[in-house]
């Protein structure tokens, strides 16, 4: 017997100890619907959570339309997973009816390791900075001065790039030709490794970008930055990517992240003209609902930066891999940050191309924060601290997770918009079914079976233009099994009928067999993304058949372990 549904807290971010315990009380909680799994164990060992959402009163999740939700790829992008653990406890909370017919994959944090490490120490990563073997010269954050937290130092130097913000003097700013002295190197708090005493200090370690390393258009580095060593190198994406490719019932994908405020759609790279016209009006349709829904602008990825920059090109990123391999409407949300929060808008954040106008903006962020009162600092105060190797520096500044997410007093009602738009894209699923089933007697012990395979859901079984193309996305196949003592007059048991189109596609599928009236046998539909069910067929003696109710299939093999 299940308990009540837990809320959540969206008071701080959680370290892995508060989520682990946040999935399994949610899986406790309504058993029925929930089910807590691993897509596998991150490098540094963490179970990696999988919630799988459905009623399982019914067909095994593997047979029914997969929507999936994943969040904080990158590690400091900590918003992304209280929205995506709300959207697991609404469906639970409210069980809507679409629960009978969609399975909900949540991955609420992708990157624990990362995550964990910006929640301990407050730290700024990417998604993974890979060390190996330290080099000389190279500083490597620690933290230096024992108080938890890795944050900046700053050190008056002559050819320091930093002065203090003549306005707000707890910032730094850019130093111009005619800015007064003193003048601060900035670098992470942290220790350099078999230090010469030079000035050539570099910050060491690759910084890895979990986000470059999806499998379409992948370039290594330094072609693209962060992209690792081959797609899905990384264990944790080669957990996710193995997920995805093994489930071919998913028709829709959305990914939470956090930075100026938007509904990302493809493409990553190129334009509009290199996607299918017809998908790129349904992207237009889904991503303007996701506004409706959220309040978030729309923006291509392509288009997603400052104002007098270029359009970028993000190879192996997710929009793409998502449309172009896995043949799908995909989205991501950016769920905003500080600046988002002080009430800046992306459109203002983009079009600060200036220092002074970036400046202007951080001052207005930090005055906002402190008149929130919030019970975590936005900035730490500089503290004079005697580094071991570089003496004197102050150790502070601003706090990245602080900085880089949505202020947590928004992101409950920002995670609200998104849930009502994954529910709203979820409702347009495909959904095979097998209608006006009957068998007919045409001779003593010879019966004509026919059934109707439709699909009845609002997208085709291809998903888009460009699925029809995958073998990913596979056509409907519909298969009469006989019963014992019956035999198959057709010459084919199974026949592929191709994909259906949404609403009206359909198919009447026929064969003869030969039996004595009463159960003939099964007839079950593979339907992709679809969905799969099947029906007995039952010869009345005399008459059409009686049809038995759906039933649930055996249950398929789960890609991915209990916790």
């Amino acid at each position: 017997m299940g308990t009540s549904v837990p809320p959540v807290q969206f008071s701080r971010f959680m370290a892995y100890e508060e989520l682990d315990q946040m999935v399994r009380e949610l899986a406790r909680s309504r058993p029925e619907l929930c089910r807590l799994r691993s897509l596998g164990d991150s490098r540094e060992g963490r179970p990696v959570p999988l919630l799988c959402i459905t009623d399982f009163g019914g067909a095994c999740p593997e047979e029914r339309p997969a929507y999936l939700v994943h969040a904080n790829i990158h590690a400091t992008e900590l918003a992304g997973t209280h929205a995506a653990l709300y959207t697991a406890a609404r469906l639970l909370q409210e069980a809507p009816e679409l629960l009978r017919r969609v399975v909900f994959y949540v991955v609420p944090r992708l990157n624990p390791d990362g995550a964990e490490h910006v929640v301990r120490t407050c730290g700024s990563v990417r998604s993974r900075t890979h060390v190996g073997e330290r080099e000389p010269n190279a500083l490597y954050p620690a933290d230096v001065d024992g108080n938890g937290l890795i944050l900046t130092m700053r050190q008056q130097h002559p050819d320091g790039a930093w002065v203090v913000d003549p306005e707000e003097p707890r910032l730094l700013a850019p130093r111009r030709f005619d800015s007064p002295p003193p003048y601060y190197r900035v670098l992470p708090e942290g220790l350099i490794h078999a230090w010469d005493g030079s000035e050539a200090i570099r910050v060491g370690g690759r910084s890895l970008d979990w986000n470059r390393n999806w499998s379409y258009d992948w370039r290594p580095e330094p072609e693209q930055p962060g992209a690792g060593d081959f797609p899905f190198s990384e264990p944790e994406m080669h957990h996710l990517g193995s997920f995805l490719h093994a489930h071919g019932n998913l028709f829709g994908v959305l990914g939470y992240h956090t930075g100026p405020a938007a509904v990302l759609r493809p493409p990553s790279t190129g334009a509009d003209a290199d996607l299918d016209a017809a998908d790129l009006r349904l992207l237009e349709d889904l991503a303007g609902l996701a506004a409706r829904e959220t309040g978030l602008p729309v923006i291509p990825v392509v288009k997603y930066h400052e104002a007098r920059s270029r359009d970028i090109a993000l190879r192996g990123h997710f929009h793409d891999f998502g449309y172009h391999h896995l043949g799908l409407h995909v989205f991501e949300f950016e769920l905003g940050n500080a600046f988002n929060s002080a009430g800046i808008s992306t459109e203002e954040q983009f079009a600060a191309t200036e220092p002074e106008a970036r400046q202007a903006n951080l001052r207005r962020v930090l005055s906002w924060w402190d008149g929130q009162q919030s019970g975590t600092p936005l900035h730490e105060p500089w503290t004079p601290w005697q580094h071991p190797q570089l003496g004197l520096v102050e150790v502070g500044g601003l706090r990245p997770p602080q900085l880089y997410n949505p202020a947590l007093s928004c992101l409950e009602e920002l995670a609200a918009g998104t849930y009502r738009f994954t529910l709203e894209h979820a409702r347009r699923h495909p959904a095979v079914t097998l209608e006006d089933l009957g068998a007919d007697a045409v001779a003593p012990g010879c019966w004509r079976v026919r059934v109707r395979v439709a699909n009845r859901g609002a997208l085709p079984t291809h998903v888009t233009q460009r699925g029809r193309q995958l073998r990913r996305l596979e056509s409907v196949r519909v298969q009469f099994q006989p019963a014992a003592g019956v035999g198959l007059l057709s010459q084919q048991a199974t026949v592929d009928l191709g994909h259906l189109a949404g609403v009206q596609g359909s198919r009447v599928v026929e064969w003869f067999v030969a039996g004595q009236a009463g159960r003939l046998g099964e007839i079950a539909v593979r339907g992709g993304a679809g969905g799969s069910s099947r029906v007995e067929v039952i010869a009345a003696r005399p008459g059409p058949a009686g049809c038995a109710a759906d039933r649930p299939a055996a249950p398929a093999a789960h890609g991915a372990g209990e916790v």
